[in-house]
């Protein structure tokens, strides 16, 4: 056997031993996050924030989402307010194996509620955009960071500057299907 063989026999056995490489699409996700949550106006004050979601990986670049999330505030009249939210929409990702940075926009309900009992329930539809990025543990578990913006849509272009609430939470999450 001529020398010259040696390198492309190697490089065929390489090739021919590789496994196959799979990507994060058709992948479900299933977590919830602790947090803080905060009104654009100082009141009422930043105040604890939870949430969980679902999702589904369209592609390796896209998922769909569903999203809750409360949160409580207090007010300086001594009393409080809570934001509860239902969002859906798709995130746009970077999957890089490890760190998964991702942008999302989603729109929901948002319903307000209160001790005041004058003020009554509120509801009204929002979007939120969302920037965040994850950590893959494993293929299964993963840890991250999200930051949304909320606004209203009920007094648009006001209600998307005035009424402004923003999300800051460290999620976990569960990974199967791929």
């Amino acid at each position: 056997m001529p020398r010259s063989w040696v390198p492309a026999l190697l490089g065929a056995a390489v090739v021919a031993s590789a496994g196959s490489a799979k990507a994060f699409e058709r992948q479900w996700h299933v977590g919830g996050g602790l947090g803080a949550a905060t009104f654009a106006s100082g009141d009422p004050s930043l105040g604890p924030a939870l949430g969980v979601f679902g999702a589904y990986g369209l592609s390796d670049m896209f998922d769909a989402r569903l999203e809750l999330t409360a949160s409580r505030h207090e007010r300086a009249s001594g009393t409080s307010v809570d934001l509860y939210s239902a969002s859906a929409g798709v995130a746009y990702k970077i999957d890089v194996i490890e760190w998964i940075p991702y942008v999302g926009l989603l729109l929901g309900y948002y319903r307000q509620a209160g001790e005041d009992p004058t003020s009554g329930d509120r509801g009204a539809l929002g979007i939120s955009t969302a920037l965040g990025i994850d950590y893959a543990l494993s293929r299964s578990v993963g840890l991250g960071l999200q930051l949304r913006y909320h606004g209203g849509l009920n007094d648009v272009p006001t209600s998307l500057t005035d009424g402004s609430y923003y999300t800051g939470l460290l999620r976990a999450e569960y990974r199967w299907g791929w």
